[in-house]
């Protein structure tokens, strides 16, 4: 029966994730899950072999019933919130019981049965079904509480992750939940991050973590799990001491798939030479680094080339639309290079302490030419690099290039763009003035001839 008993709870586990997504937006959670060797719908001459039947709560109503001024006034008035979900050994929808306690069977379900045996099929009354749970148990069911439900479905996990990372000693991890599978073509599912490598030029992993020196954790190890069922699948964030165990990382937090797909400005060069929006498979939030102007701190994760597992340290101001206000570097690895001391000041907090600007700057920049630079967009405008045919938009909102101003002045373009990328000044406007007068200082007007 042990095995039986593997099975059965592996089922139930397949059918308490898929549920709890589909029901998240209809205010609703599981309550528990039943399964029932043998369960008998009455009155319809319906019996079904291995069903399992999900309760399912809904919260809204049940955190209104917990108001101190609003208490539960009777049992029926409880039962209205209280809805079930039946499915077969397949985690095939059989039938779902309304608040009423109505049986709707679904209509696949009806289908295959029809198919199945025609005879069997109009000997039932389905119009005439009752559901109700038996009183006691028999010797095979089993009933799992959503508590329950989430600690072996905690245990598995750390079964993958510990299988995926090579320790058996594992206690706790974070994870990023992602609609992205990616396709390792190499031995690429995991990866490690040294604690102490310079994420920014004044701080360290662990010092965006104060969590990980406290534990003595001197890596963190990312892996990715495949989910069970569909097309989901988990990175996970495990902490891994000088003895090789596993701590908590409780400081770095899940945002619930809210960043799954997520497009962020990234820098994915060591160097800041190619900035350009890239999607990441999710993030997880970085503990009390939130600011007061709305910026907050995470570890996003994607797959790279081969499948390699790549980590960023990213920035985001909140205030900004979805695609516009995170802005990202790559964290070294023993696949990524470390970053250089430009790429790592413009990503410090206390050298760089708002990316409004950087944002405003490189959305252009990358919609016009699909990428830029990290010199391009900071704060910088005497270090900004451009070609002789880059569109430049100015002030009054014309756009022009550096060889369309090269001709004006009647020289080549390639000496004209090296001028403008030496010269500094707050804006194109004034840098392109400034270098019409020193050309014209140095050659006399243009309409001169030379």
């Amino acid at each position: 029966m042990e095995k039986a008993n593997v099975k059965v709870t592996n089922n139930m586990l397949r059918i308490y994730t898929e549920v709890s997504k589909e029901i998240k937006a209809r205010g609703q959670e599981v309550d528990n899950i039943g399964y029932y060797k043998d369960f008998e719908i009455k009155g319809s001459g319906l019996a079904i072999n291995d069903a399992y039947i999900v309760k399912l709560k809904d919260v809204n109503k049940a955190k209104e019933n917990n108001y101190k001024d609003n208490p539960i006034k009777d049992e029926a008035e409880q039962k209205q919130k209280i809805m079930y979900e039946i499915y077969d050994e397949d985690s095939n929808l059989v039938a779902t019981v309304n608040e009423l306690g109505e049986i709707q069977f679904d209509e696949k379900f009806i289908e295959t049965l029809r198919k199945i045996n025609e005879d069997y099929f109009e000997s039932l009354n389905l119009d005439e079904a009752e559901f109700e749970l038996p009183e006691e148990l028999g010797k095979d069911d089993v009933v799992l509480t959503k508590e329950e439900l989430e600690e072996k479905q905690n245990e598995k996990r750390l079964e993958e992750v510990s299988e995926k990372i090579g320790s058996k000693d594992i206690e706790s991890y974070s994870e990023i939940n992602t609609d992205q599978t990616p396709e390792f073509e190499k031995l690429t599912n995991k990866q490690e991050l040294d604690a102490n490598v310079r994420v920014t030029q004044t701080e360290t992993l662990a010092d965006l973590i104060p969590e990980i020196r406290e534990k003595g954790i001197e890596k963190i190890g990312v892996v990715y799990s495949d989910h069970s069922k569909g097309q989901n699948g988990r990175f996970s964030f495990v902490g891994i001491d000088k003895d090789g165990k596993i701590q908590t990382i409780d400081s770095l937090e899940n945002i619930d798939g809210t960043t799954t797909g997520q497009k962020v400005t990234s820098i994915n060069s060591v160097d800041g030479s190619s900035v350009e929006q890239e999607q990441v498979a999710g993030m997880v939030r970085l503990g009390n680094r939130g600011t007061t102007n709305g910026e907050e701190e995470y570890l996003s994760v994607r797959q790279g080339d081969y499948g390699i597992i790549e980590v960023d340290y990213v920035r985001a101001d909140l205030s900004k639309p979805e695609d516009e206000r995170y802005i990202s570097a790559p964290i070294e690895t023993k696949n990524i290079y470390p970053t250089t001391r430009e790429v790592r000041d413009f990503m410090d907090r206390s050298k760089n302490p708002e990316i409004d600007d950087e944002l405003k700057r490189a959305n252009p920049e990358i919609e016009r030419d699909g990428e830029t630079e990290a010199r391009n967009i900071d704060d910088t405008a005497s270090n900004d690099m451009v070609t002789p045919d880059d569109i430049i938009v100015l002030e009054d909102g014309t756009e022009t290039t550096l060889r369309q101003e090269a001709t004006k002045d009647k020289v080549s373009p390639e000496e004209f763009t090296r001028r403008y990328n030496e010269m500094g000044g707050k804006n194109p406007d004034e840098k392109i003035d400034n270098l019409h007068e020193e050309i014209e200082e140095e050659f006399g007007a243009p309409t001169r001839g030379r």
